[in-house]
Formats: structure tokens, sequence, C-alpha cells
């Protein structure tokens, strides 16, 4: 309780604004995004649409749903440090309710995306008759229904309780965080998985690989830690939060970037190496499968994901500069969008004999860049919305003094 009366006698610090050149900037990228998706439709490339479709869409699923998770993790394991920029995952996981949408909206191009969902090749095929169970558009709008009401009932009650604590100061909120948290990440662990494999995996429905959700799930944490990485770079440049946000909190979310960055990387080689030396036809076709046109962006990947930012984030100093934690931060998030175009494309019309071709994502991009303009304008409204940090969270004393 002693942390507790401290921590009211914080002066609040103002509410955040953000430029209107960002907000004009963002509606420009969402029109320019939705008119090229309704272009591909229009001229009849299917496949194309929803393969730049389905990658920005799970790209920014696993940005909001990375608030949630990380707020789960904090509240559960009592992460001090990360109490002043909580609001930030907060304002992530703000995006849930357009991720459920979306990610609903996909069944509309599921004809165009997944072989399983062909009547005549899953008749003809013994192994899409033994996963049709799992595999059909019932499961699928059940599966995704029922995790994401989940997730937004879930990350509804851990956030009233978190701004109910602006209000009230109650300490007894944190506390239902804690129980909530710990409910909501099994949850998260059994829907996740199951998301990945409907949204991704299934994509190949003929290939195996008992690592997958795993990968994904480091995507996710990766990609969530350098866009938190990112905001705390722009906190520390612009002076926004002064006293509140240090560069011993850069220091501490790029660290974990940088953690995350050296579990993909491990991920990624054991999934290749167990692949490789098991030489199983239902596993090797995978990356025959990117081997043939798509091997030079194979070959790129890790170094734009791993490689470089592991290696210059191996310094402390560079850690706790904002400038280099912003543009390696940049670097992780566009790597991550080259990573689920890899994921994808490949996958999409390459079902049978013929594959698909290795193409420039220019098309895959500016559909990103929409999807990217809408998550900036409801992070942006979020953080407006709020007061910037949880000024009477009892432990916010402590996470100021936080020193690395």
């Amino acid at each position: 309780m002693s942390h507790h009366s401290e921590t009211i006698t914080l002066k609040a610090p103002e509410k955040l604004t953000f430029p209107l050149s960002g907000t004009v900037v963002a509606l420009l990228f969402l029109a320019i995004g939705a008119g090229t998706f309704a272009w591909a439709l229009l001229s009849g490339q299917h496949e194309r649409a929803w393969t730049a479709y389905l990658v920005a869409m799970f790209y920014f699923f696993s940005l909001g749903i990375f608030g949630t998770a990380w707020n789960a993790i904090q509240y559960l394991s009592k992460g001090v440090w990360s109490v002043p920029l909580r609001r930030v995952s907060e304002a992530m996981a703000a995006w849930l309710p357009f991720a459920a949408l979306s990610g609903l909206l996909l069944g509309l191009g599921a004809h165009s995306l997944y072989h399983w969902t062909h009547h005549d090749a899953v008749q003809a095929d013994e192994l899409l008759r033994h996963k049709e169970p799992f595999l059909n558009m019932t499961s699928f709008y059940i599966i995704v229904g029922i995790s994401f009401a989940a997730y937004l009932v879930f990350n509804g009650l851990m956030n009233r309780n978190s701004r109910r604590q602006d209000e009230t100061g109650d300490v007894k909120l944190t506390f239902a965080n804690w129980k909530l948290g710990a409910v909501f990440l099994v949850l998260f662990a059994l829907t996740f998985t199951a998301l990945s494999y409907l949204y991704l995996m299934s994509l190949e429905p003929h290939w195996f690989s008992t690592m997958y959700a795993v990968m994904t799930f480091t995507d996710m944490m990766q990609t969530g830690l350098a866009f938190m990485s990112l905001v705390a770079a722009w906190y520390l440049l612009t002076g926004r939060l002064k006293g509140f946000v240090t560069e011993n909190h850069l220091h501490d979310v790029a660290k974990m970037m940088y953690a995350f960055t050296g579990f993909w990387a491990y991920i990624y080689f054991c999934q290749f190496l167990l692949i490789w030396y098991g030489n199983l036809p239902e596993e090797t076709m995978y990356f025959l499968a990117r081997g043939d046109g798509w091997l030079p962006y194979m070959i790129v990947l890790p170094f734009v994901k791993f490689v470089i930012p592991f290696v210059v984030l191996t310094s402390r100093h560079v850690k706790r500069h904002p400038v280099a934690v912003a543009a390696f931060s940049l670097l992780v998030l566009l790597a991550q969008f080259f990573h689920l175009f890899l994921l994808v494309a490949p996958a999409v019309g390459g079902h049978g004999e013929h594959g698909a071709h290795a193409h420039v994502p220019w098309l895959e991009f500016l559909v990103f860049l929409g999807f990217a303009g809408a998550f900036y304008l409801v992070f942006s409204i979020s953080m407006k919305r709020h007061a910037p940090v949880p000024l009477k969270d009892p432990f916010l004393r402590q996470a100021i003094e936080h020193h690395t």
C-alpha cells in the first residue's frame, strides 16, 4: 500500500497529440490499399488480391493480439518495468475489433486461397478427406469467431480494470488483472495455434510441421516488441512522457526485441534442420516450393530478420540510443511483412504441378500500407483518448525508478 500512496502524488503528463500530417498520410495509405485491393479483384487477380489481404490481415492481427498477450504476461510475471509503456500495448490491442472483422471477411476469399475449400479436390484427395472435420468453412468461422470473441472479452476486462484504476487507484484491480492474464494466456495459446494453422499453414494442407505455431508466436512477439520499441524511441526523441519513459525502459524493450530476434532464428533454423535431416516428402515440400525462383528471397530473409538486427543490437549502447532503436525496429517490422509474404505467396496457386511464381510484392505492399494506415488511425485515437501512463498503478513509482 505504500507504493499506492506514493504514486497518486505524481503529476499527470499531458495527453498525447499526434500531428495532422500523420492522419493525412494514414488516410492516404488507407485509400491506396483499398484501391489496390479493389483493382486487383476487378482485374481478375483474385489469388494475388487475397494473398495481399491475408498477409496484411495476419500481420496487423498479430500486432493487436500482441498488445493483450504482452499485458497478460506483464501482469502475470509482475513485470514492473513496463508499467509506463502499458498504454502503448493497450492501444495496439484497440485494433482487435477490426482484426476480428478483417479475419472473418477473409472467408470471402477462401476459395481463392485454400485448396481444401474446393469440394472436388477434397473428394479426390484422401489426406484432405481425413482433415476435412477441421478444414472446412463451418469450422473456420466457428474457430475464428470463438477466438476473437475470447480476445475481445479478456482485452476489454483487463483494459477496463486498468482505466478504472486511473480513477480509483484501487490496487485490487491489479490483482484482478493478474488472474485474468493467467486464464487468457491459456486460451491464447490454444486459439493462436488454431488460427495460425487455419490462416497460414492450411494454405499447404499436405505439409506437416510441429513447430509452425511456435514460429508464428515468435513472429508476433518480435514484431510487437519492435513496434513498442519504435514508440518508446519516439517518446525519447520528442520529449514525450519525460520522467516517465527513460532510456532504461527503451533499453529493456529493445532488449526483449533482441531476445526474440535470436529466438526466431533458433526456431526457424530448427524447423529447417529437422526437415532437412528427416528428408520426408510431406515435410520437404515446403522448402522445395520455395526453391525455384523464390530462393533469393529465402536467402535474404534471415539477414534482414535476424543477422543484421541481432548483430547491431548486441551493443548495450545501441539499445539505449533512440535513433538506432527506431531504425532497427523499422527493419524488423518490414522484415516481418517480407516473412509473411514468403509464407503465403509461394503456397497460393501452388497446388498440384504448377507452383506459384516468384514476384516482387508491390501489390502486396500497397495493400499492406492500407492496413498500416488503418492501424495508425486506431492506435493514435486510442492513445489520445486515455491517460498516456497508468498514473495510479501501485507499481508506477518503482517502474519510473527502474535502472538497467
